[in-house]
C-alpha cells in the first residue's frame, strides 16, 4: 500500500502537487508544512580529524545544514491524526516529566506521591506511544545533494499514481 515518488522539489514548496491526499489517496483539503532536511553530504568527515574536526563541523553546520518547507497535499482527517500524534507527544512527555519531578519533590506525602509517579510514568508511556505512531502518519521526505528533487516515500499509491500521471503530462 506504500509507495515512493520522487518530485521536483520547487513543486513540493509551492504546493504544485496533485490534490490527492499522500497518506489516504483520497480527495486532498489542503496542504501540511514539512520540513525536508538536506544531507550533509562529505561534512562528516569533519568528524575523523577528532575534536578539531567536531568543533568545526559544529561551527559550520548552520551554514551546511540546509532545510526546506514544502507543502504536502493532506485530507482534513490524516491531517487531524498527524497533528494529534505530535501535540499528545510534546505535551504528554512535559506533563510525564513535570509529574516525576513533581513527585520526587512531595516524596513525604508517601502514597499520593506514588499515584503522582504511576500518573507521570502513564503520561511518559502514552508520549512514547505517540512517538513512535508519528513517523507513519507521515512521508519519510528526503531531498537531494543538489536541492533539484523531493523523495517521498510512504506514500498511498493512489497518490504516486496521481504524480505519475501529471509528471507524465509536463
Amino acid at each position: 500500500m506504500a509507495d515512493a515518488v520522487k518530485v521536483k522539489l520547487d513543486d513540493a514548496m509551492v504546493g504544485r502537487l496533485p490534490a490527492v491526499c499522500a497518506m489516504t489517496g483520497e480527495r486532498a483539503d489542503g496542504y501540511a508544512p514539512m520540513v525536508v532536511p538536506k544531507p550533509l553530504g562529505f561534512a562528516w568527515l569533519l568528524l575523523l580529524l577528532g575534536p578539531f574536526g567536531v568543533l568545526l563541523l559544529v561551527a559550520l553546520f548552520s551554514r551546511l545544514r540546509v532545510r526546506y518547507v514544502v507543502r504536502i497535499p493532506m485530507s482534513e482527517a490524516a491531517f487531524d491524526r498527524w497533528h494529534l500524534a505530535r501535540v499528545q507527544r510534546l505535551w504528554l512527555s512535559w506533563l510525564g516529566l513535570a509529574g516525576l519531578v513533581g513527585a520526587v519533590a512531595l516524596h513525604w506525602l508517601g502514597g499520593l506521591a506514588l499515584l503522582i509517579a504511576l500518573a507521570s510514568l502513564a503520561s511518559l508511556g502514552l508520549a512514547l506511544r505517540a512517538h513512535l505512531r508519528a513517523p507513519w502518519l507521515q512521508p519519510t521526505l528526503t531531498a537531494d545533494r543538489l536541492g533539484r528533487t523531493l523523495t517521498m516515500l510512504g506514500v498511498h499509491e493512489r497518490f504516486a499514481r496521481a504524480v505519475a500521471r501529471t509528471q507524465t503530462v509536463l
